[in-house]
């Protein structure tokens, strides 16, 4: 049985945004093109945190097909 987490606060993923410039690291869509999503490049339950540097934008479409594999962002 899943437990449920807190979700990632607000201000936290405006500045994920912000810092990302409202683009997917991934394919580069903007806010414009897809729905955003703030995502864990080490998911929560492969150990990883809330931490700012734990984070990253995804479009919905490529944080689907991320699933629970360790993200390599070409972005950075």
């Amino acid at each position: 049985m899943k437990t449920k987490r807190n979700p990632i606060p607000a201000a936290l993923r405006h500045e994920v945004f912000v810092r990302d410039g409202y683009r997917c690291r991934e394919c580069g869509a903007t806010n414009r093109d897809e729905k955003l999503e703030v995502d864990h490049i080490i998911s929560v339950a492969q150990g990883g945190t809330d931490e700012l540097d734990n984070l990253q934008t995804l479009c919905q479409v490529c944080n689907r097909a991320k699933s629970l594999r360790v993200w390599k962002s070409p972005v950075n």
